[in-house]
Formats: C-alpha cells, sequence, structure tokens
C-alpha cells in the first residue's frame, strides 16, 4: 500500500506545527525545513484548513497554527481526510473506478483489501498528533 505525497505532506506540516506551539509558522518556513514545494504545501494546507484541523491567516501577521491540541488529532482522521479514494486506490477493481472486473462475482480480493485497510486505519485512529510528537503511544 502507498499513501500519496500529500499525506505525506499533511503529516509534516502538523508534525512542524505541533513541534513550534503558541506562534505561527509560515508555509515557506516548512517548505523550506522540507524541502518541498511551497505550491504543494499551498493545496494541502488548503485542504487541512477547510475540515478545521490548521488554522490559517493571511497577511502580515498571517501564518499557519494547529486549530486545536495535538492530542485531539487522529492521525487516522488525516489519512482519511487526505486518502479519499484509498481502496480504489490499491485495488482498481473496486467498484466506481475502471472497467468492471470480469471476476466480480467469484473474486474475494475486494473484501480481503477492505477489511486490511480497516485494519491499518484502525491502528491509524490510536495514534494523536501528541504521540507521534512524543514518540509515546496512548494507551
Amino acid at each position: 500500500m502507498r499513501l500519496t505525497l500529500y499525506t505525506d505532506y499533511s503529516i509534516r506540516i502538523l508534525i512542524y506545527l505541533g513541534q513550534n506551539p503558541g506562534r505561527r509558522v509560515a508555509i515557506q518556513e516548512i517548505a523550506d525545513v522540507h524541502g518541498i514545494s511551497q505550491t504543494h504545501l499551498v493545496k494541502v494546507v488548503n485542504r487541512l484548513s477547510s475540515n478545521g484541523i490548521v488554522l490559517a491567516r493571511r497577511g502580515r501577521s498571517g501564518g499557519l497554527e494547529l486549530a486545536g491540541a495535538a492530542q485531539n488529532i487522529l492521525i487516522g482522521d488525516v489519512v482519511r481526510l487526505m486518502e479519499a479514494d484509498l481502496p480504489a486506490a490499491i485495488v482498481p477493481c473496486i467498484p466506481g473506478k475502471g472497467q468492471p472486473c470480469i471476476l466480480a462475482d467469484t473474486c474475494r480480493l475486494r473484501g480481503v483489501i477492505t477489511r486490511s485497510i480497516g485494519a491499518f486505519m484502525a491502528v491509524l485512529d490510536g495514534v494523536t498528533l501528541h504521540d507521534m510528537l512524543t514518540g509515546q503511544k496512548k494507551h
């Protein structure tokens, strides 16, 4: 399984903001630290901001900051937000994508993939941004 760069960038942004509490961080600063295009980060920030995970302010005193406590930001929620098409990205025969599969009536791959993604997401749902910042998992 492979996550998109948008997911990678979103987690990098959140970790950076979590490491810099109490101050607004410019997108350019994050881009420079991670060697990522500012244009790509703007797209990710827009999605994080429009979903209430990050506060983005424009202007001279603008910048980014976490919208809430790091303990309340589930990594699973972030991955779901950025990977809206996760099952179909792994197996193209998932309904609604590409050509219909001639094996659909007998193939069980879809169910296996769906269960495995569920297990993967269950692990991520048990991890907060705070856990990632401190290196500790909540119990």
